[in-house]
């Protein structure tokens, strides 16, 4: 029985990381979210329940999805530049999000930046066939 719902909470994993891995790459260093093994005693243990992604601000977060949702297990610079930044997202580890977007919005005001421009973007797209649309009728 324990296998069947680890089976389907790994399904459910594997596509919240293809979700993130889609959906926001654009605030995040390119190319830069992977999925990383996991190291557990127990065979029916999540596997693919932590990856890392580089935010725009060049801090590598390692991060696992439980059952309280999405959390910041390290943050570390990819260079050797210590600043506010890094701080910033440490205040964050350990400490649950409901969704990736809440977290990244939290943690990197770059991020933040582009995920506005997106959304501004996506609403004027809207609007413009909104209004195309009224004239066309």
């Amino acid at each position: 029985m324990t296998t069947s719902i680890t089976t389907e909470t790994n399904k459910f994993i594997k596509q919240e990381l293809s979700n993130v891995l889609k959906e926001y790459d654009y605030g995040v260093i390119p190319n830069s979210i992977k999925i990383l093994p996991t190291k557990s005693l127990n065979p029916d243990a999540h596997q693919s329940s932590l990856f890392q992604l580089t935010l725009l601000e060049n801090i590598k977060l390692i991060i696992t999805i439980a059952e309280e949702g999405y959390i910041i297990t390290e943050a570390d610079p990819v260079d050797v530049t210590v600043n506010e930044d890094l701080e910033c997202a440490k205040k964050w580890i350990n400490k649950p999000f409901e969704t990736m977007e809440a977290l990244l919005l939290a943690v990197s005001p770059k991020f933040g930046d582009k995920f506005h421009q997106a959304l501004f973007s996506n609403l004027s797209n809207l609007s413009q066939q909104s209004i195309g649309n009224i004239t066309n009728n």
